[in-house]
């Protein structure tokens, strides 16, 4: 193993290639949230002042104005210079932005890309790739820290520096964060030399001077005033200070550092908090964040946390995008592993290698390191009850993580063989950050496809205003069952250049007018957005739909397409009116023996497995009988009572009919795990009704208590179909 500086200085030259090619490579604010901390940045730097009650809710950074504003200043500092005037060109979102669907068929980016991103950088886009850079500088500053963390709690396993480094600097979702524009990436910092300067505290065995106590609160408050989990850290402070009084057997060491670390922290970080007690009646600005990003209704139970656990846990390692791009499964099971094994090495050690473990390691240094870890995953385990969990929320505690890991991993190994393990591993680690970007991130924003002339099918022919045409569609299968996937493919033209972007939308529709399947997006996959259009390119553009288990089966839907301006909905008219029909498909009888197969999962309760309707439109005054077969998942001792709604979108019941199923002669309670039992429900609407098309919508509830029984953990009814009520 090399030794003295060479080490460190070659992990975090690996590490800075890797993360400018991540910032270069991830397009322009495809990270979480990534666009609102830019435009907070953008704020500061035009001058404009924080965050005011006034500005909530229309200025452009969305909640991260509620946020301590250090990173934010920093940016500033290092972007004022930059013109911004091409920010309303630079930032553009995308409607139809999959932002949290990893299944979702394209439009994986949150914002529509063009020309103004590309090389050479200028106005909003050079200025945002400065922040990315700074960025990755601290993101090197952790990496150096996680070095000297690992070096302090394994002293007697040096090669666990290495592994440990090598683990947080190659992780792909280090660094993917680390290229972005994140106030994570200094509270990430701080935090990180908070541990470190804690750990240095408890582990020497001098009574520190009073300017460290100094330094440690100045450490403290600058991390709380760069996020509020920041303030997390003044709790490893108190758990310092009294290791270290407890250590010294002096109290009047407690209340001195105490006296000290606080003053240090409340000078740097006490205005922020005042001063939003003063202006805004909370000092930590939760309310302002709500405002952007509304929590949730309940606070998540113990299911729902666990459910929520593996995604938290996914994007720890490499989740990327708007929690929309996964890597390849084999990934995270990778990661599982070396935890596991980590965990497993370090038990082996306690049970069989004590006195190796006794050289190897400093124990009030390592309990530390458990005690930051055990700290912040609560602290996200709470936010995941009130809001969204994601992994990189660990990451303050990331070197804690890493190094406990690289302690457990190498435990396996003798001192001699440490190092060339350590030395293996962080090369696979390495390339396996190298192949990320290029394996999982850029297929997500895919390049524009274009069509040579030869290979335009020249099926349709229509002409849109604004010189576009629709020349050709694609349509496979044509021939499916309900629940199967149609995929179009739309050859597009434009005669004249574009300012205007135009969404574009693919309805199948059936005989009586309903649409019972749509996909609308930007073209190429939400990739190549109608302004960017170049004269006389043929732009393929295929898209997507499912046939919902509710559509009518046998039946002919009719492909339609068009083009519409998402912020108006106006359609864009053609020389065939506002839509154009592209081909037909047929949606064959389900092969079932139930009609209308499916399976909705009630709480492990109860699913229903079917459901048929006795017509598709109706009239008002008239009665929709909705027969509906429900399986047993388990034994019920409560009966419930199934709901049936006929619905007007958004939420106008205009019939609805509750009862036990089969009206109390198969109560629930008395059912058998694998029972299927058929259920009847008529709904009759009333002679005002108005025309339109309706929902079918369902759920289950106690009878007693009126709770619903949760499918997801959403206690909203479910939409089975829909029908036409005519005049």
């Amino acid at each position: 193993m090399m030794s003295g500086r060479w080490p460190i200085t070659l992990l975090v030259a690996a590490y800075l290639v890797l993360a400018v090619m991540y910032s270069i490579v991830t397009p322009l604010f495809e990270s979480p949230d990534e666009v609102w901390h830019y435009e907070y940045t953008r704020w500061l730097a035009a001058g404009k002042g924080l965050a005011a009650p006034e500005d909530v809710g229309v200025a452009p950074w969305a909640q991260e104005g509620s946020q301590p504003p250090l990173y934010y200043l920093l940016g500033a500092a290092v972007t004022w210079f930059i013109p911004t005037d091409n920010a309303a060109e630079a930032i553009r979102y995308n409607v139809h932005a999959a932002v949290g669907n990893a299944d979702a068929f394209g439009n994986k980016n949150m914002m529509l890309h063009g020309r103004v991103h590309a090389w050479p950088w200028r106005g909003v886009t050079l200025a945002a790739h400065i922040t990315r850079f700074v960025s990755v500088l601290l993101g090197a500053l952790t990496v150096l820290l996680t070095y000297r963390i690992a070096l302090t709690a394994l002293p007697g396993w040096p090669a666990a520096a290495v592994l440990a480094t090598a683990l947080l600097a190659f992780s792909p979702q280090f660094l993917f964060i680390s290229a972005s524009t994140n106030n994570d990436n200094l509270v990430i910092v701080l935090a990180t030399a908070g541990l470190y300067l804690s750990m240095y505290l408890v582990a020497d065995k001098k009574t520190p001077q009073w300017w460290i106590w100094l330094v440690f609160g100045a450490v403290v408050g600058l991390a709380a005033l760069s996020k509020l989990s920041g303030l997390l850290l003044a709790a490893l402070a108190a758990v310092t200070i009294l290791a270290v009084a407890w250590a010294a057997r002096a109290w009047r060491v407690f209340g001195q550092a105490m006296l000290l670390t606080g003053a240090a922290a409340l000078a740097v970080a006490g205005w922020w908090y005042i001063r939003n007690w003063l202006l805004f009646g909370d000092p930590l600005l939760l309310s302002v964040m709500f405002a952007g990003v509304p929590p949730q209704g309940e606070p998540a139970g113990i299911a729902e946390l666990l459910a929520l656990a593996p995604g938290v846990w996914r994007s720890t390692w490499a989740v990327f995008g708007w929690f929309n791009v996964l890597a390849a499964p084999w990934v995270y099971w990778l990661y599982t592993l070396l935890v596991v094994l980590a965990g497993v090495g370090w038990l082996l050690g306690a049970v069989g290698r004590r006195q190796q473990l006794r050289v190897a390691i400093q124990i009030k240094p390592v309990l530390l390191l458990v005690i930051w870890l055990a700290l912040v995953s609560i602290a996200v385990g709470r936010w995941a009850q009130v809001s969204y969990a994601q992994g990189r929320l660990l990451f303050p505690a990331l070197a804690a993580l890493v190094t406990l890991m690289a302690g457990g991993l190498l435990a396996y190994w003798p001192l001699r063989w440490q190092a060339v393990i350590a030395w293996m591993s962080a090369g696979a680690l390495a390339v396996l950050a190298a192949v990320a970007p290029f394996a999982w991130i850029l297929p997500a924003y895919p390049p524009p496809m274009l069509a040579a002339g030869a290979e335009t099918p020249v099926t349709v022919d229509a002409h849109f205003d604004k010189g576009i045409r629709l020349i050709g569609a694609v349509i496979e299968p044509t021939e499916l069952h309900a629940q199967d996937e149609i995929a179009i493919t739309l050859y597009w033209e434009t005669m004249q250049a574009l300012d205007q972007d135009y969404s574009v939308f693919v309805h199948a529709v059936d005989t009586e007018g309903i649409v019972q399947a749509q996909h609308d997006s930007h073209p190429g996959l939400g990739s190549y957005p109608t302004s960017e259009w170049e004269t006389g390119q043929v732009i393929v553009d295929t898209h997507r739909l499912t046939i919902p288990p509710g559509a009518p089966a046998p039946s002919t839907l009719r492909m339609e397409a068009g083009l519409y301006v998402a912020a108006t909905g106006e359609r864009l008219a053609s020389d065939e009116g506002e839509t154009v029909q592209v081909g037909k498909v047929y949606v064959l009888p389900a092969t079932d023996a139930l009609p209308g197969a499916t399976r909705i999962n009630f709480d492990d309760k109860l699913a229903l497995v079917g459901f048929d309707l006795d017509r598709r439109t109706l009239r008002p005054g008239e009665t929709l009988q909705v027969a509906l077969w429900w399986e047993a998942l388990a034994p019920m001792a409560q009966d419930y009572v199934v709901f049936a709604h006929l619905l007007l979108p958004p939420d106008a019941v205009w019939a609805q009919h509750d009862q036990m199923p089969q009206a109390g002669a198969a109560r629930t309670s008395t059912w058998h795990v694998g029972d299927r039992i058929e259920d009847v429900h008529a709904l009759t609407l009333p002679p005002e009704t108005p025309a339109g098309v309706y929902r079918i919508e369902i759920g289950v509830y106690d009878k007693d208590s009126f709770e619903r029984l949760p499918v997801n953990f959403s206690d909203q009814g479910v939409v089975l179909a829909q029908v036409k009520v005519e005049p």
